[in-house]
């Protein structure tokens, strides 16, 4: 019953599990591996039917085991009390892992209204002035979800929400301690939640001084050389395993599977001697992410018909200028509607959208003056309206009005096409952005994001 009625309208629970139940979709269908899948023909056998890395378990003080391929996540969340950290190297697959997690408790929430809601966090949001994590997380729902702090507030000291907190190697190095102590303060403080998942770069979480208070651990395994050859076999990239399988440095890159599934899909653009002699890991990682791209930014998508496509160099202009603004703001999601006026670089800018913000509003209240005049048959509307305009020259600008003329500052300069939202669109279509939501999106990975701000400049 819930589906026919609009979203907007439905009660705040409902509401919330259903975006978040789009997001997890979104960032499930838009993986990388979804492509190479997308890739095979309907005879093949299925890639990846069973996750294709090796998962160890630790709780407490008995021993780790490995987790069987078939097992799936939500029975070591159980066994675990529902409070567990998943950690991996860079591309292990940590985020796939969460949101295979989060689909199987969306299920469960909406089939039991006792159970607390799963939400996603990016902890890389949040800084050591952003207070106490139940603060913080109350302060999150508001900004990404539209839920008023007092019903956030009221859900956490009610125990129905459950933080899946993504991302710690996102906060500032020096701050990441600090980031597991105030998690840790959290989960025993007067909010205690039920339920709490945590995920870090394995090395990251290493360097810390301070461990999570939780109840088991999940580490995500490198691939094996045998994993490697048999999702390349079954994803038809024959030729790619014949032409790395002797090259250890090149077998070291493919045990990370976001990198493996980048081979798998890029194969076409890699040059393979040229690569065999960089002699740099660092640099054959630079390689694969340029091969990676070029590949994506070739070829048609459904937003351009044919003969009005973007040139490459467009895409890469402004996919890198948005990737050094959100690498400069330390943020992992962009949200097209509240472009931040600080993203303006020069005082040039700043000053062509403090203007443009005034003279726009002012002109909106004159016209209303003019309207009312009309109507009234009165010249004391038009007036009032003048009056208004003047004023408001000295009063903070109209959000929509602020939005329009920022996006009209930055297009004019060059840094995002007039039509932001289709190219947005396209970009995740060639699988370089995720679509997080109406509209929200991110880059596929932290590390193309990077990759990104850094060929840019």
């Amino acid at each position: 019953m819930s589906k026919l009625i609009p979203l907007r309208l439905q009660p705040p629970r409902d509401r919330l599990l259903e975006e978040v139940k789009q997001e997890v979709q979104a960032g499930r269908s838009q993986s990388l591996h979804a492509a190479v899948l997308a890739n095979l023909s309907q005879d093949s056998s299925p890639v990846g039917v069973n996750r294709c890395w090796d998962v160890e378990v630790k709780a407490g003080n008995r021993p780790s085991f490995r987790l069987p391929p078939k097992a799936s996540m939500a029975k070591v969340f159980d066994r675990a009390g529902g409070k567990l950290v998943i950690l991996g190297a860079t591309g292990a697959g940590k985020t796939t892992t969460l949101l295979e997690l989060a689909r199987v408790l969306i299920s469960r929430a909406q089939k039991d209204a006792s159970l607390p809601v799963p939400v996603l966090f990016e902890l890389g949001s949040w800084k050591a002035e952003s207070g106490a994590i139940a603060d913080w997380l109350i302060a999150q729902l508001q900004f990404k979800y539209g839920i008023s702090p007092a019903v956030g507030k009221k859900w956490l000291a009610e125990q129905q929400l459950l933080p899946l907190l993504d991302g710690l190697d996102e906060v500032e190095t020096h701050r990441q301690n600090i980031c597991i102590q105030a998690i840790n303060q959290f989960v025993e403080s007067e909010f205690k939640p039920k339920h709490l998942v945590a995920c870090s770069r394995f090395e990251a979480y290493k360097n810390c001084e301070t461990r999570f208070r939780l109840q088991a651990a999940v580490l995500l395994k490198p691939l094996t050389e045998t994993q490697i050859q048999n999702y390349l076999l079954e994803a038809r990239s024959r030729e790619l395993w014949y032409s790395i399988e002797r090259e250890p440095e090149l077998l070291k890159l493919a045990k990370v599977p976001l990198l493996l599934s980048m081979m798998a899909l890029a194969y076409d653009d890699i040059l393979i001697e040229a690569w065999k002699r960089i002699t740099s890991a660092e640099e054959q990682r630079k390689y694969l992410l340029t091969a990676y791209i070029r590949h994506q930014i070739t070829g048609e998508v459904k937003q351009y018909p044919r003969g009005k496509e973007l040139r490459p160099e467009q895409i890469r202009h402004w996919l890198g200028w948005l990737a050094r603004r959100m690498e400069q703001q330390g943020i992992q999601e962009f949200y097209l509607d509240r472009i931040p006026s600080s993203w303006l670089q020069t005082g040039e800018e700043r000053r062509k959208y403090q203007f443009g913000v005034k003279l726009l509003g002012g002109l909106i209240w004159v016209i209303l003056g003019l309207i009312a005049s009309l109507v009234s048959g009165s010249i004391w509307g038009l007036i009032a309206g003048a009056v208004a305009a003047v004023i408001s020259a000295f009063l903070p600008g109209l959000p929509g009005i602020e939005s329009f003329i920022l996006r009209l500052v930055l297009w004019s300069n060059g840094y995002i096409p007039w039509d932001y939202k289709r190219f947005l669109d396209a970009a995740t279509d060639r699988l370089l952005l995720q679509k997080t939501g109406d509209r929200r999106y991110r880059f596929i990975h932290d590390l193309l994001q990077k990759h990104f701000a850094e060929i840019s400049h």
